[in-house]
């Protein structure tokens, strides 16, 4: 079936979760929303990265959208926001490189990449040994570390997602706890990639 660019015959199919008329809308709207996201972000690779997932979101949230100009507009504002906290995120990792390395008690002479990697392990070394101690830790470790999905976690542990879920939340909340806001903000910028 051929998808007509003329009213809104795509957009109620797309609603609707046909997969063609979500061609038509990645199709129509991709260029565009990909160019706005190059515009702020001033390079391709990640712009490529947060446009897809825009429309991952986007395809997710298709029975919510009342007409095309909702759809238009909900493409462009996540596509902005996901753009800003990528640059907040590389803004947050420059600053704080300087502060893992004092933390780290290296020289505070020139800063070379040596120190930063030095710095980083230490880190990495201080939350996984946290990590470790809590209950659940082991799912923080297979989730964030090691890369699993919450379904490998729920294979391998014998137990349902939901339940996979539950002891995640809990465990992340324990260990926000027991760690330095350095710790933490490391934690989320190296391991909690969304």
């Amino acid at each position: 079936m051929k998808i007509s660019s003329k009213g809104d015959d795509w957009f109620l199919l797309f609603r609707d979760g046909d997969e063609e008329a979500f061609r038509h809308v990645f199709d129509k709207y991709y260029r565009p929303i990909s160019y706005f996201a190059t515009k702020i972000l001033r390079e391709d690779t990640y712009a490529e990265d947060i446009v897809s997932e825009t429309f991952r979101k986007a395809w997710e949230r298709r029975d919510k959208f009342d007409t095309c100009r909702h759809l238009e507009n909900f493409l462009y504002l996540v596509t902005r926001n996901a753009c800003i906290s990528h640059l907040r995120s590389l803004r947050v990792a420059h600053t704080t490189d300087r502060q893992w390395v004092k933390m780290a008690g290296a020289d505070s002479g020139e800063l070379t990449p040596l120190d930063v990697e030095r710095a980083q392990a230490k880190l990495v070394e201080a939350i996984l040994t946290k990590m470790e101690q809590l209950p659940g830790g082991n799912v923080l470790r297979m989730s964030y570390i090691e890369g699993k999905s919450t379904k490998e976690i729920a294979d391998e542990l014998n137990t349902s997602e939901n339940n996979v879920y539950i002891i995640k939340s809990r465990s992340l909340k324990a260990l926000r706890s027991i760690l330095t806001n350095n710790e933490w903000m490391f934690f989320v910028l190296v391991f909690m990639r969304f």
